[in-house]
């Protein structure tokens, strides 16, 4: 019988678990920021932390926020001038849905020519400038239709996310753009670029991840049963590649790559994301979402 996942990527346990938040009476140096955390914390801060504590207002109930936590208790964030941050659009006060999977808000990946996301921000994060101490004071007071996030989040946990941005921003971890090329939505909006092995991928699949996706990547299931592994990858390596890179926020998944230049890091990318373009050797399995046809762009000559 196969496991279900609502989330993706339980791997190999290369990092601990969250725990629940805790302020720190002085800011920790930069050095001992550990920047993968930061990624999945910036990916899912409430489940990388085990917060059972703060329960989004529901998306369902719009113009009312009946959720738990938070600074009025309600299950909202406050912006700048004070004013409440409603869950109307969905965005669940991810980071991660605010400024997108490329960090660059509406000027990539969930912009108005491509997926088009109703919460996304004007904010590209990776233009912001300062220091991650800077960008740390930023997050934590919020800025424009950034909500303040010091109110849910330790000085430490903000800092780990600053350092995150700082590093992807100054070219020492791989941007999204170094891993997918943008397209349309027509053609699914994106298309892993040349240059994988997949090869390789496999052979460090086989590595890292077998022990626990299983050899052909349907061990596990996501989104309540409608992906496999291979087929989630195939369709939604826009996602994948921030997982491989930091982790699964809330389990023993760690970050997947072991380069110590962001060239590496992206080449261990795109290598695992073009062999799980493979439909034979990772197929959908039972999973209850299609897989993609012949000729699907997002592979492009990976698809096998």
């Amino acid at each position: 019988m196969k496991r279900a996942a609502s989330t993706f990527f339980v791997m190999i346990a290369l990092a601990g678990c969250g725990g629940a938040a805790s302020v720190p009476e002085t800011p920790a140096p930069v050095t001992a920021l550990d920047d993968a955390r930061g990624g999945r914390l910036f990916d899912h801060w409430a489940r990388e932390l085990g917060r059972t504590d703060f329960v989004p207002d529901a998306r369902a109930t719009a113009g009312a926020a009946d959720g738990q936590g938070g600074p009025t208790s309600d299950g909202t964030l406050r912006l700048p001038d004070g004013r409440v941050l409603l869950n109307d659009g969905g965005h669940d006060y991810r980071l991660k849905n605010l400024l997108g999977w490329d960090l660059r808000g509406r000027a990539g990946l969930y912009g108005p020519s491509l997926m088009n996301k109703p919460y996304a921000l004007e904010t590209d994060a990776l233009a912001w400038p300062g220091s991650v101490r800077e960008i740390a004071d930023r997050l934590e007071r919020g800025e424009g239709d950034l909500p303040a996030y010091g109110d849910v989040l330790a000085r430490h946990e903000l800092e780990e996310i600053a350092a995150f941005v700082v590093r992807m921003r100054d070219g020492e971890l791989p941007r999204a753009t170094d891993v997918l090329a943008l397209t349309s939505p027509d053609a699914g909006h994106y298309a892993l670029r040349e240059g994988g092995d997949a090869t390789r991928g496999a052979r460090l699949y086989a590595e890292r991840c077998a022990s626990c996706h299983g050899d052909d990547g349907t061990a596990i299931l996501f989104d309540e049963g409608a992906y496999s592994l291979g087929s989630h990858a195939r369709q939604k390596a826009y996602e994948d590649w921030l997982k491989i890179l930091n982790g699964q926020p809330g389990s023993p998944m760690g970050r997947q790559v072991r380069g110590e230049t962001a060239a590496e890091m992206r080449q261990e990318i795109l290598d695992l994301l073009a062999a799980l373009c493979d439909r034979q050797r990772f197929p959908r399995g039972e999973a209850s979402s299609d897989d993609v046809p012949d000729g699907d762009p997002r592979c492009g000559a990976y698809l096998r």
